[in-house]
């Protein structure tokens, strides 16, 4: 059997190819995206045009894990104290009064629609994974605070947990068009694993615990949503919702 040997400049134009007909597909489905959705695309894209990624591979990422969960361990109490009725999520209310004491501005409309954006299980409500995904949104959008505030939340630790975060996202974004999609995931974590095979098989697991809405593309809100399974953090005593994943990379 004669043994095939493939060129590297030539897998890496196939490679290219299939990350230019992602970068297609992604725009086409920007019609689709909701307002917060097509800033934070666009936010990402800049991220990753600007931002030097000093990721080598993912491995270099997990080994940060245990430290990025405390980080969102330290924000549960901000959030059960803003659960004024302690039924385990925010409603509107309850967000809002939260942003105001982070003294984060912005209208009854705009919290609503992060409110909206948040909601990965369509419970009408912001479990405590969800409430990441809220300050999430609100810090990588940049939007200005009360004048003297230097912090964006008031969450400084959590900010640079977001920024290291971030950096991961752009790790994976290889063509820089905001989005993640499943070529591009299974290149990266290919180049971590010892077998070619393996990764492609824990790439494309990976990616379908990220793509939420199944539309085959990843969003920072589906990234980071999945990515606090990955840590290990739960809502609340008695995990509810999405299933936790181990993470064999």
């Amino acid at each position: 059997m004669e043994k095939i040997v493939l060129d590297g400049v030539k897998v890496w134009r196939l490679f290219e190819n299939r990350l230019n007909m992602g970068l297609i597909q992604s725009q086409e489905r920007r019609g689709q995206l909701t307002k917060i959705e097509r800033r934070m695309v666009q936010a990402m894209a800049e991220r990753a045009q600007k931002v030097n990624v000093t990721l080598k591979t993912f491995n270099t990422f997990i080994l940060k894990f245990p430290k990025i969960d405390a980080s969102f361990e330290a924000v549960r109490e901000v959030f059960n104290k803003a659960d004024k009725n302690g039924d385990g999520s925010l409603d509107m209310e309850e967000l809002k009064q939260c942003l105001q004491e982070l003294q984060v501005e912005y209208s009854d409309q705009e919290i609503e629609e992060f409110h909206h954006e948040s909601d990965m299980d369509a419970s009408h409500g912001i479990q405590f994974k969800e409430f990441i995904v809220v300050l999430a949104l609100i810090y990588l959008l940049g939007r200005p605070t009360h004048t003297g505030v230097e912090s964006a939340i008031g969450l400084p630790d959590l900010e640079a947990t977001f920024d290291e975060i971030a950096e991961a996202f752009v790790f994976f974004d290889r063509n820089k068009d905001g989005y993640v999609s499943k070529k591009e995931m299974i290149w990266a974590i290919n180049e971590a694993s010892p077998s070619g095979r393996h990764g492609h098989r824990i790439g494309v697991q990976r990616f379908e615990e990220m793509d939420w809405d199944k539309d085959g593309m990843i969003t920072f809100k589906e990234f980071l949503f999945a990515f606090t399974d990955w840590v290990g953090l739960e809502n609340d005593e008695e995990e509810t919702g999405h299933n936790n994943v181990s993470l064999p990379f």
